[in-house]
């Protein structure tokens, strides 16, 4: 059986207490049962104590937290050797085989150089230190399916197709070793001048998109200098949303849930016309939002860690589970109390970096578009699981039989409008009541 992999292995966590992070640990601590997990964790005990009772029923928290064979450790993947004794660090080389680094931030508004702080040089570091694991059989680094969405401005199709590779930049038609090479030049241009060349010159959504595309490069360079390229797994998901299935129905963190907050957005505001970018000549059901379960990414993450599969791999709706823009804006509009809909105005001339453009669009420039994340190295997986496994796995999002809503976020809908209200002089409660 496929979850006999872990059985014996010791795993590092980064990013544990997190959304994402909480999932993966829950799944394999309940099927995997490994060896030992280790959770790196800033602050501890305390933090991860306080995340945990936060977003899981109490009977989980407790299960999970009093496992014998999970061991938190207090550490900081922004320090050197991440904030961890020497005698620590020589205990995880010697017995850590699997690292997963989810720990990263999802702030679209951060500046190159704030991205470079949080996400690329700790990921750099992290996988620079693995290096000196000596059992180590795998090395996932959680990046994200948007890392290539530069590829929107090169063509003027309605739909960007991006595969499960690393496509270069500063040119078309380059070999990958130029581009792995470009990026070592690129992380010594920004730590200099808090930019790089290739930024520059490519048309990059938020400076985040790009942080992951140059981490992913930055990673995979060194595994590939060291020889050990296979043990390399980069996980893209796309947008993460509730849970179908694992820890439980539902599970979901509202702050680091994008659509989530999209949608909140879109219940709450109070604008009669609203302008999004696009190329699609019927945007209302060409543009897409590709939204996956999170236990969907972590079923995905540990079938191809098991099954060894290497390089980059998509954890996405893809092109059976995306939504329509006018699926999603459907099912925000049934929970929206204000007595009219805003206006959608499409426009082929607005660009998505344009100061005309509502705040939140300028976070979610990428309403308008319609990206197709393939999927073919989890297709191809599928077909080597056994009848078993697949009834135990959670693959691709279940769209079987019902439409998409958002009735069963209405709290945490409810809880980022609070969190809203503090900003304004309006009261909470009235501007609750704003959500059905």
């Amino acid at each position: 059986m496929m979850w006999d992999y872990y059985c014996d292995k010791s795993i590092l966590i980064t990013g544990a207490s997190g959304f994402l992070g909480t999932a993966i640990t829950h799944r394999l601590a309940s099927k995997a049962r490994p060896k030992r997990i280790y959770i790196l964790c800033r602050r501890g005990e305390s933090q991860l104590i306080r995340k945990w009772q936060r977003n899981l029923p109490e009977a989980d928290f407790k299960w999970l937290f009093n496992l014998e064979s999970i061991t938190v450790i207090d550490g900081d993947i922004m320090q050197a050797d991440l904030g961890l004794s020497p005698q620590m660090i020589t205990e995880l080389q010697k017995e850590v085989n699997i690292i997963i680094h989810a720990a990263s931030t999802i702030n679209l508004t951060y500046s190159l150089e704030r991205v470079f702080d949080h996400i690329v040089q700790p990921s750099e570091s992290l996988a620079q230190l693995a290096l000196g694991f000596t059992c180590l059989d795998r090395f996932v680094y959680v990046s994200t399916a948007f890392a290539n969405t530069h590829l929107y401005k090169l063509s003027s199709k309605p739909q960007t197709e991006i595969n499960e590779e690393i496509y270069p930049l500063l040119g078309e038609g380059k070999l990958l070793d130029d581009s792995l090479l470009s990026a070592q030049d690129a992380r010594d241009q920004i730590t200099k001048t808090g930019s790089s060349t290739e930024f520059e010159l490519h048309d990059f959504p938020w400076p985040y998109a790009y942080g992951k595309h140059l981490a992913e490069r930055l990673v995979l360079n060194l595994f590939i200098e060291k020889g050990w390229a296979s043990k390399v797994l980069i996980l893209r998901p796309s947008v993460i949303g509730p849970a179908e299935k694992y820890p439980y129905p539902g599970y979901s963190v509202p702050l680091s849930t994008p659509s989530t907050a999209l949608a909140t957005a879109m219940i709450a505001s109070s604008v009669f016309s609203v302008v999004v970018p696009t190329r699609c000549s019927k945007p209302e059901i060409e543009a897409t939002i590709d939204e996956v379960p999170v236990d969907v990414v972590v079923d995905r993450m540990v079938a191809h860690v098991a099954f060894n599969t290497t390089g980059c791999v998509h954890a996405v709706g893809g092109e059976r589970g995306r939504l329509s823009f006018m699926d999603f804006w459907g099912a925000a509009m049934k929970l929206r109390r204000l007595p009219w809909e805003p206006r959608i105005i499409w426009s082929s001339t607005v660009d998505w970096h344009s100061p005309d453009l509502h705040p939140v669009l300028r976070l979610y420039v990428i309403l308008g578009t319609a990206f197709l994340f393939t999927e073919e190295k989890t297709n191809n997986l599928w077909k080597m699981l056994s009848p078993d496994e697949r009834g135990d796995m959670i693959l691709f999002r279940n769209t079987a039989g019902k439409s998409y809503e958002l009735i069963s976020r209405r709290e945490h809908i409810r809880f980022l409008i609070r969190l809203f209200a503090k900003r304004t002089i309006f009261p909470a409660w009235l501007l609750v009541y704003l959500c059905r």
